[in-house]
């Protein structure tokens, strides 16, 4: 900025890349925290908890939690994959208006010139 007051929205060149690349990773670990940490607790052996476990249905209620937690483990890995592309959008959107008035503004110092 050159010190003149300015009114309305300014955003620095290349910050929504910026903040879309910053955040890519961590939708990415999110997603892989599923298939690192829990996959392997979905499906319990027979005994997994012990022969009464398994009629009294404990083994069955694990799963089910586990296999509840993966799918929101994916999904806000993917909430953050969206988070990322809508800030990639934001940012050519604003590079739209902000081309657009300039043409405006120059056309109209051309015309009133």
């Amino acid at each position: 900025m050159d010190g003149t007051p300015h009114a309305g929205f300014f955003v620095s060149d290349g910050a929504y890349d910026a903040y879309a690349r910053a955040i890519d990773p961590v939708g990415d670990d999110v997603r892989g925290a599923d298939e690192r940490y829990l996959a392997s607790h979905v499906e319990l052996a027979g005994d997994g908890f012990s022969a009464m476990g398994a009629e009294a249905g404990f083994a069955a209620a694990y799963a089910a939690r586990m296999r509840g937690l993966r799918e929101r483990v994916g999904k806000l890995g993917g909430d953050w994959q969206r988070m990322a592309d809508a800030a990639r959008r934001t940012s050519g959107n604003y590079d739209a208006v902000e081309a657009d008035q300039q043409a405006t503004i120059e056309r109209l110092g051309r015309e009133l010139g």
